[in-house]
């Protein structure tokens, strides 16, 4: 017998408190497991811009920008060279890094069309993410002089250590709500599927779907209320709606 969408929401309701139990219990776990064992993780971002290189005539500016454009993969590749990261590790020993972590941490991006570069780096410490952020740029900016005879990058947004961002990885707070959504759908997904694979006979609808004859009676269930009430009245035969016929 096909079940209608009233039988399924009937059933969950029915299931509402084992629902819920599910879902507290995922969320409690989720909690714990937050606040004692995932590290929150803070991402720091600044820009660098790469202007023109050269004055040219007005006709030639189109072929200037491309070329600043074709610049900038090989920018990215110099910022992450060891030449620029032992540099950085150099002047700020605090980091506590070496020029392979360094370069690990350091993610940088750039659009089409684009003279902008994105910098950024992941750590537990947002300061220090931003501190890193400044610094690998800084020193860039420094080391291309004399690496390309080029002057052509500015520091167009730099990390703000002071910021108070929220991690990147969620924190407690999303990861319960994360929880809460994850688990009342497997709750309400499980129940679902044991009740599509559960044969029992519930009702006399069930039965004469699946038997195709029809019910001539049926036995509700006695709770223990009745039978109380039934050694009350010494069992009188007859009294209570023990057996039905139809």
């Amino acid at each position: 017998m096909e079940k209608t969408i009233l039988d399924y929401i009937n059933l969950i309701k029915k299931k509402l408190w084992l629902i819920m139990v599910f879902v507290l219990i995922s969320c409690a776990t989720t909690f714990y497991v937050s606040k004692n064992f995932v590290a929150p993780v803070y991402s720091a971002s600044g820009q660098l811009l790469v202007n023109n290189v050269v004055n040219v005539p007005e006709s030639n500016n189109l072929n200037a920008l491309n070329f600043s454009l074709n610049l900038i993969e090989s920018y990215k590749e110099i910022m992450k060279s060891p030449t620029i990261m032992k540099s950085v590790i150099a002047e700020h020993p605090e980091f506590g890094l070496t020029a392979g972590q360094l370069a690990a941490k350091l993610q940088i991006k750039s659009s089409d069309k684009s003279q902008v570069i994105n910098l950024s780096v992941e750590d537990d410490n947002y300061a220090t993410a931003a501190t890193i952020v400044n610094a690998v740029s800084q020193t860039f900016i420094r080391s291309l002089p004399a690496l390309m005879n080029l002057d052509n990058v500015t520091f167009l947004t730099p990390a703000d250590p002071t910021a108070q961002p929220l991690p990147v990885n969620g924190g407690s707070t999303m990861n319960i709500l994360i929880s809460f959504v994850v688990s009342l759908m497997a709750a309400v997904g499980i129940i679902l599927l044991m009740e599509t694979l559960n044969g029992t006979l519930r009702n006399e609808k069930e039965a004469e779907f699946d038997l195709g004859i029809p019910v001539i009676a049926s036995i509700p269930a006695i709770r223990k209320r009745d039978l109380g009430k039934a050694a009350n009245d010494k069992a009188r035969v007859g009294e209570g709606k023990y057996v039905t016929a139809e």
